[in-house]
């Protein structure tokens, strides 16, 4: 009675692992859909994976710029000029959805000397303040340079740019020195000011869509001058979670599967038992 109680347990537990190590792959699955998706979403029509060759011209202008490694804080002024010319971002929307101009942080924001949160820390901002989100009220989506919309660079997930300011500073945003910080941290920001500002699932789609866009103008603005393949042109469709879902499940798979053959076994000794017993 006691053995048939084990073997029983064994089964059940057996089949709950290998439906458990399902779950792992469906999460993984998820999140290369969304990664596919996401890629879609920047490339907006850019093929990425184009040959790229370097414009001997803004390289000139820029010392050698990102084609020699140039440190992207001592050129971000210079790129900042050259990207405003390219291309006006935003016009006063007044009465429309982008008329917020200051938030409170729903994250806490460290800014670095280099792109590494080993490097020295220059600026910290606490969650629950409130910062001029859009500091210039004639261009309702954002200063090139300041706040999220930042310079990327070599390193993935990293951007130089100019520090939120407080509400109520008024410092003239050309003055603002440039630190790094994690390109995550500023999309947790900017969704979290889509999501005050867009009222309905459809809205927040559309524009996470473009915005996901937005926050990387000026890696495709880069990368159609010639000047620079920014890392965070593309999400990886693998990365070390997937790798360790996968783990996850196979680890899952195995003990279930063991369990199951050691079920089995015993049922067959059992059997055989009977059968001798019967003889």
């Amino acid at each position: 009675m006691k053995r048939k109680c084990v073997k029983d347990v064994s089964k059940k537990i057996g089949i709950l692992l290998l439906s458990v190590a399902l779950i792992p792959l469906l999460y993984s699955g998820i999140r290369i859909k969304d990664a596919i998706w996401l890629n879609e979403a920047i490339a907006n029509g850019h093929n990425f994976s184009d040959k790229f060759s370097y414009s001997d011209l803004y390289t000139s202008f820029l010392q050698g710029g990102y084609k020699e490694g140039r440190p992207v804080k001592e050129m971000a002024a210079e790129l900042e000029i050259y990207l405003k010319r390219w291309r006006v971002i935003g016009l006063s929307d007044e009465g429309g959805v982008f008329t917020q101009k200051t938030m409170e942080l729903p994250i806490d924001l460290t800014y670095y000397a280099e792109p590494s949160r080993d490097s020295h820390i220059t600026v910290e901002l606490k969650q629950g303040e409130t910062i001029a989100f859009l500091p210039n009220p004639q261009n309702s989506y954002g200063e090139i340079g300041y706040g999220c919309i930042g310079l990327p660079d070599y390193k993935q997930g990293w951007r130089c740019v100019r520090p939120f300011l407080k509400e109520g500073e008024y410092e003239e945003l050309e003055k603002l020195p440039y630190y790094y910080i994690p390109l995550s941290d500023l999309e947790t920001v900017y969704w979290n000011y889509l999501e005050d500002s867009l009222h309905t699932e459809n809205q927040q789609k559309g524009e996470y869509e473009f915005f996901i866009r937005y926050l990387r103008y000026c890696d495709i603005s880069l990368y159609e001058h010639s000047l620079f393949v920014s890392p965070d042109l593309s999400y990886p469709i693998w990365d070390t979670w997937d790798t360790v879902l996968l783990s996850v499940s196979i680890v899952l798979f195995l003990a279930g599967s063991i369990l199951l053959l050691l079920s089995r076994n015993e049922w067959a000794q059992d059997e055989k038992r009977k059968i001798n017993g019967a003889a």
